[in-house]
């Protein structure tokens, strides 16, 4: 294979310098690319320097491949890559020109640039770090914020070997429609670190499903699989529970981790949340958990879901709003007990479209119950082995009934009895 071996030093610091002065760890060596370049199928471009920029005119179409060891890349947001060949990450202490470049991150500063269309092949087993850096001197105007440094994908990313994670460090990482991550695991993932300044996005087509494999930290593997039923984009974080400060939930039902996913336009979804069982609350139950999304003024909507693993749950229908602050942008998980119950003692079954029949909260989250009502001498005036919140007293008088309520947290599970009255007045006013 022909490899064919560049170094485009920065002009000033060629002549100032000297290229004599970077020794053996290359520090401070520079290449730079500012043109249309053609990488041909069979051979190898190499980047040995610390620091490899790809500037606002270069045009890069690779057939072959592009091997790069510097510990820094700056990508302009003009730049362009294409082609059928791949561009490989490597450890800069793998270094087969500085013997002495010292092992370390890559640090990539995409600048929210194109799209890259072809494969990148991330083969540093210290990570890559998405990082702010200094434009070497272009004229250029750059993006701030989490798109300062946002890397964009549309090949394949290929995370290949253990310990190729990437970092997101406060900055997006982006996929377009034909945009993938491969080979992503709890030794390979992105790491979105406990805050919601920066997301891993995608750009669904409807009925895609894509697997998002993000995590607050290196093994802190909590990966979302989202199917979605219309075009949007997507993006997802990860926190715990003191990082996201969202009231309603503790980590004694829930488990000590919340997902932030909101979308370009409000979509339903499909919804699958893996967790790690090390973030457990105490009475946290996997056969009785679901996926519950925050609703506001510290309340979430607790409705069934299922169970698909061990740490695996799902919930179907769910819809993300279009706004990372939104209150239905972040979702947890909660555990199914007798709490989750809450029974009115007053409905006003009038025909007003309000409180028109005796809903019983969270009863849809267990796996069985069945109610009995009666009146106040004993009879029975309703019963139902699957409740569905739907009794609306119909043909009864006014007054006050008393009802009997049994619900099991699973199937094999105790029945848990609620006794208590009701009462119904259909002339109710405010």
């Amino acid at each position: 294979m022909k490899k064919n071996i560049k170094h485009i030093l920065l002009f000033v610091f060629l002549i100032v310098i000297g290229s004599e002065s970077y020794g053996q760890t290359g520090a401070g060596s520079m290449t730079v690319d500012d043109s249309n370049v053609n990488v041909a199928a069979g051979t190898t471009e190499i980047r040995f320097s610390e620091n490899t920029y790809f500037g606002p005119n270069a045009k890069w179409v690779i057939n072959g491949t592009v091997e790069i060891y510097s510990k820094n890349v700056w990508i302009a947001k003009e730049a362009s890559f294409t082609g059928s060949g791949k561009i490989v990450i490597y450890n800069p202490g793998d270094n087969p020109f500085y013997a002495d470049m010292p092992s370390s991150s890559t640090f990539i500063d995409g600048n929210n640039s194109n799209f890259i269309n072809l494969l990148v092949e991330h083969r540093n087993y210290n990570n890559v770090i998405l990082g702010d850096i200094a434009n070497p001197g272009y004229n250029t105007t750059n993006p701030t914020g989490a798109q300062a440094a946002a890397l964009n994908i549309g090949g394949t990313l290929d995370l290949a070997v253990n310990k190729a994670n990437i970092i997101l460090n406060g900055n997006n990482l982006s996929f377009n429609t034909d945009g993938k991550i491969d080979n992503y695991g709890q030794s390979r993932m992105v790491v979105t670190g406990n805050s919601i300044i920066g997301h891993m996005a995608k750009d669904f087509a409807e009925g895609t499903t894509f697997v998002f494999p993000v995590g607050i930290a290196e093994r802190d593997y909590t990966p979302a699989t989202i199917t979605a039923t219309k075009a949007s984009r997507i993006s997802v974080s990860v926190q715990d529970y003191a990082a996201a400060n969202i009231p309603g939930v503790t980590t004694r039902q829930n488990i000590d981790r919340m997902w932030n996913i909101y979308s370009s336009v409000p979509v339903a979804t499909n919804i699958t949340l893996q967790h790690n069982i090390s973030t457990d609350g105490m009475d946290f139950k996997e056969e009785t958990a679901t996926v519950s999304q925050y609703l506001g003024n510290a309340k979430w909507d607790f409705t069934s879901g299922e169970m698909v693993s061990s740490g695996v749950h799902s919930r179907n229908n769910l819809l993300i709003a279009a706004d990372m602050a939104a209150n239905g942008a972040y979702f947890t998980k909660h555990a199914v007990t007798g709490n989750n119950v809450f029974i009115p003692n007053l409905f006003t079954p009038n025909g007003d479209g309000i409180n028109d029949v005796f809903e019983i909260r969270g009863i849809s989250l267990f796996s069985q119950n069945d109610l009995v009502i009666v009146n106040r001498w004993g009879n029975e005036v309703y019963k139902s082995k699957n409740y569905q919140n739907s009794w609306s007293g119909e043909g009864l008088n006014e007054g006050t009934y008393y009802y009997l309520l049994r619900v099991k947290e699973t199937a094999s599970a105790p029945w848990q009895v609620f006794k208590g009255y009701i009462t119904l007045i259909r002339a109710f006013k405010q």
